[in-house]
């Protein structure tokens, strides 16, 4: 048994009491402890404050071979079109090397689960290794609406593989521009019907805009390149979140990045089961933007953070986009600490065993220390 104290203890809603004493046995919270309930010679004291285990929202670990080879604010498109001219040109024991570097990476930097994107089955063995807990997204893409059941029907597959072997997963829509309302709808329906989440790439880009308004896009050009007829396509003249949110249904779905939703957009999608995902260091990586925070002031109950891919960032720290976020907006350090744990959990429907401080629960411990609203990781505790 471990008796656990901290200059403060963060439980991933709130601080607890002065002097609160985590009792521990073998990662196990078995019970908290008011001041002076121990004896302090009993107590194991660490200088800064410990807070629940970190939960990464949205990241690709299948992209982690290509870390340092995509060229940094190409824009959304131009980055599409070098993740699709290299992704394939590895081998699987390269791909494989990297998803477990990527793993450990997480593991060593306070992630106790993650929300990962995934289009084939290479991350399956290192999930079924990984003492992180994954909620595996399977991302479908067809804009066309012909598409829609040939995707669902690949992805049921996919999403098969991985339910056989014993892991959390689900089926996502990759993004507006590269999705039908069609697909959109039958994936809502599937994940209402399990109660399960989905996710989907939000407004990451002002060429997003562009193509739904009807301008000529960097979308445009990068169809083009893939020699992909849009003649069909009839742009709906209003933004994406406005044009598909109607068929996300009942689906509580994550929504990623929201780089450049409006004030009428967040209005219009206030919903309980809906979740503003930001991942900054992507942002700026990718588009040389990021969005404006101030406009998420009411909904930032449902705020998560995520680290995105090695793809579009150079490590997979949720405390770099913490302090990204924190010199980006008037969130305070309580707020963004609850957005990267408990919050997290609930975005991924993980509440009941991640992002908090529970007895029975082993939710993973990490030392950090708060000082000039900057965040420093010190450690894994448990």
């Amino acid at each position: 048994m471990d008796f656990i104290g901290a200059d403060n203890i963060f439980d991933g809603e709130k601080m607890l009491p002065s002097g609160s004493v985590i009792v521990s046995d073998r990662g196990v919270i078995e019970n908290i402890l008011a001041d002076g309930s121990i004896e302090k010679n009993r107590i194991q004291y660490f200088n800064g404050t410990i807070t629940p285990g970190f939960i990464n929202a949205h990241c690709h670990t299948e992209l982690s071979h290509l870390k340092g080879r995509i060229s940094k604010k190409t824009g959304l498109p131009g980055f599409g079109k070098q993740i699709i001219s290299i992704r394939s040109t590895f081998s699987a024991e390269e791909i494989s090397e990297h998803l477990h570097n990527a793993d450990k990476e997480m593991r060593e930097k306070g992630i106790v689960a993650c929300g990962d994107i995934c289009n084939t089955p290479d991350s399956l063995k290192m999930k079924e290794s990984s003492p992180i807990h994954y909620h595996s997204f399977i991302e479908l893409l067809g804009l066309h609406p012909s598409r829609a059941t040939e995707a669902m029907k690949t992805g049921k597959h996919l999403l098969e593989q991985f339910k056989n072997a014993g892991l959390s997963a689900s089926l996502a829509p990759h993004a507006p521009y590269s999705t039908s309302l069609e697909l959109i709808s039958e994936i809502a329906d599937l994940n209402t019907q399990l109660d399960v989440p989905s996710s989907i790439h939000n407004q990451e880009s002002k060429e997003e805009t562009k193509f739904f308004m009807g301008d000529r896009s960097g979308f445009h050009d990068l169809y083009e390149f893939l020699k992909a007829d849009l003649a069909w396509f009839k742009a709906p003249g209003k933004s994406s979140l406005l044009w598909y949110f109607s068929t996300l249904k009942k689906q509580q779905t994550i929504l990623v990045h929201n780089t450049y939703s409006s004030a009428q957009d967040i209005k219009n999608a206030m919903r309980e089961n809906i979740f503003w995902c930001f991942c900054p260091n992507a942002n700026l990586y990718i588009e040389n933007s990021l969005p404006d925070y101030g406009l998420f002031d009411e909904v930032k109950n449902n705020i998560c953070l995520g680290t995105d891919s090695l793809a579009s960032n150079s490590s997979l720290s949720m405390i770099s986009e913490a302090n990204v976020l924190l010199n980006s907006s008037t969130f305070s350090e309580l707020e963004v600490l609850r957005f990267m744990t408990s919050q997290g959990a609930k975005a991924l429907k993980l509440e009941n065993n991640f992002g908090k401080i529970k007895i029975g629960k082993n939710t993973g411990l990490n030392l950090i220390e708060i000082k000039d609203k900057k965040l420093h990781f010190k450690k894994r505790i448990l």
